[in-house]
């Protein structure tokens, strides 16, 4: 990990990096779960969510600024970029995931295998 850059001064690219190392947490996390020992993998794919979710503001921000660097440059669309993951129960597991059942037991959790979200 390098130097720390604040977020008003990360690049573009900086950030779609970000982006990329975000989507590929969270496809982790929703595949193989994590093994985190006190907290659901839905709490953790949803804090990796909101990073996906923040992210993808400071883009539409840096894109936003009006900095002309060619001619013909008409900016950035972000039509093409993947889309927010799913929110998901805090208190879901993947169940087939390295460690499915590490909470069943713990810390008062109702654990549910189910992505959908319960109002």
């Amino acid at each position: 990990m390098g130097k720390y850059i604040p977020p008003e001064e990360r690049t573009e690219a900086q950030i779609r990096a970000d982006l990329a190392e975000d989507f590929a947490r969270w496809d982790h996390l929703s595949k193989e779960g994590c093994s985190d020992p006190f907290w659901p993998d839905g709490v953790n794919m949803n804090l990796v969510r909101n990073h996906i979710i923040y992210h993808y503001q400071l883009l539409r921000e840096k894109i936003e600024q009006p900095v002309q660097l060619s001619l013909f440059d008409t900016g950035m669309d972000l039509s093409g970029e993947r889309p927010v993951p799913p929110k998901v129960p805090d208190n879901y597991m993947v169940p087939g995931g390295k460690y499915p059942d590490r909470l069943c037991t713990r810390n008062g959790w109702k654990i549910t295998h189910s992505m959908e979200v319960t109002a």
